[in-house]
């Protein structure tokens, strides 16, 4: 089987995420998660998530991944990275004091994906963070716009991620048109109808009460208004992306297909 450094070499890119990632809603669809353990289960598996993953935790590992370089194994499946952790923050919409708050979390959470069967395993996301060192001891750094040189990370994936990585579809595409979307249940439906391809949507389209509970949001009653309302007011935002909602309806238009047009298998 071929590592995922083959893949990377391959595919000359680090994938941004996963379609199972978004499909199995590991992270839940709001940008105020709270700490649970849970099970969720649809037509594409079932996963079960202990910690606190939300949308601004799925902005951040999204924009590691896509400002990740220099990928090498760590020997037992996983592999580093080396991340700008100025870009990640720009990317994710994050300050310092935040972006802290959410690494911690994803670094906390433990991932247990039950089905499909090739994609079953436990682990975190993200086991480890630190400055990044050369062989000699010294920081790897870049240069800072505003005056010296800034320090970068180095990253260690987890071994759930790791597992997705190695055999799930691939996703590859700039994070930041999600991550600036004003509403998580926004982001949870762009993220999940990015994984489609627009020849795969139902006629007419996917219903939007039928789309908020394929993304994990299955309250009823004002809180339901509540999403729709969010939706619509990110409605141009998404549209910029290739979800159109109109109406009580989401399609897909041809330029999600653009959006990931680096996926492969």
């Amino acid at each position: 089987m071929k590592t995922i450094i083959d893949l990377i070499n391959e595919r000359r890119c680090v994938p941004t995420t996963t379609v199972h990632q978004a499909r199995l809603q590991i992270f839940q669809p709001t940008r105020r998660p709270v700490m649970t353990e849970r099970v969720f289960e649809n037509a594409w598996g079932r996963v079960r998530i202990k910690g606190k993953l939300g949308q601004a935790h799925e902005d951040v590992l999204e924009a590691i991944m896509f400002c990740g370089k220099r990928p090498k194994e760590l020997g037992d499946g996983r592999i580093k990275l080396l991340v700008d952790p100025a870009d990640v923050r720009r990317r994710a919409r994050q300050d310092g004091t935040t972006l802290r708050r959410v690494l911690d979390d994803l670094m906390q959470a433990l991932v247990e994906i039950q089905s499909p069967e090739r994609l079953a395993g436990i682990g975190h996301l993200i086991d480890h963070i630190d400055y990044a060192r050369r062989p000699d001891g010294s920081y790897i750094t870049a240069h800072n716009p505003l005056g010296g040189e800034r320090k970068l990370w180095k990253v260690e994936l987890g071994k759930a991620l790791c597992n997705l990585l190695e055999r799930d579809l691939w996703l590859a595409r700039d994070p930041e048109p999600i991550s600036r979307l004003r509403h998580g249940i926004s982001q949870a439906v762009a993220r999940h109808l990015l994984t489609h391809s627009v020849d795969q949507q139902p006629n007419g389209g996917w219903t939007l009460d039928g789309l908020l509970k394929a993304v994990g949001y299955g309250e009823m009653g004002q809180a339901l208004r509540d999403r729709r309302r969010e939706l619509a007011a990110d409605a141009e935002a998404l549209a910029a992306m290739g979800v159109q909602v109109i109406g009580g309806r989401v399609r897909l238009a041809a330029k999600s297909v653009e959006q990931n047009r680096d996926a492969s298998m």
